[in-house]
């Protein structure tokens, strides 16, 4: 009697895993897009004001024509956030070595959520040595605790180490998310 309960739990918990990846295909191959990542479906446009490493001012989006991969991290993380840095620096070598992608207006723009340690000479250094499609951005607390709500990407700075999901979000030139990855 144990073992057949023990058979029938093991049978549901494996068909419970394998479900989720199930759904996630049948998901896409319902979609009219093969794209990766998660569609953007919120209309609203994200605005906010930045500084750069030479502490000018700029609004959030200035050019059109100009798609951005916007991350918010710190440069003292030591999981995803050197990771994200460095798919979005494979992503712009891809770029430039396409012919059909290399005039595109991409910008990879980096936001610290932890101003403190992220001088700007370190962001300086980290991020905007790459190449001039990568920023690094400062923002004031208030409009850094409203562009977190705005993603939804959940930071919390109460633990010893701070603690956020990683999200990288494609914005297009008039700031609307267009996929979140």
């Amino acid at each position: 009697m144990k073992l057949s309960k023990i058979v029938i739990a093991s049978v549901l918990i494996l068909l419970a895993l394998s479900l989720i990846p199930i759904l996630m295909l049948i998901n896409q191959w319902g979609s009219d897009t093969e794209a990766y990542g998660i569609t953007g479906n919120d209309s609203q446009q994200i605005h906010f004001q930045w500084q750069d490493v030479n502490q000018q001012l700029h609004q959030y989006p200035a050019s059109a024509g100009t798609y951005s991969y916007l991350f918010l991290g710190f440069l003292s993380c030591s999981e995803i956030c050197p990771i994200r840095i460095e798919q979005l620096d494979q992503l712009e070598q891809r770029i430039e070595q396409d012919t059909s992608l290399n005039k595109a207006e991409v910008q990879f723009m980096f936001v610290t959520i932890d101003p403190e340690n992220d001088t700007l000479a370190v962001r300086q250094a980290v991020i905007d040595a790459r190449s001039s499609r990568f920023v690094s951005a400062s923002l004031p607390e208030s409009d850094l605790h409203q562009l977190e709500f705005r993603l939804s990407d959940n930071i919390n700075r109460q633990l010893a180490t701070i603690n956020h999901v990683g999200n990288l979000f494609l914005l297009d030139p008039n700031g609307k998310i267009v996929r979140i990855y």
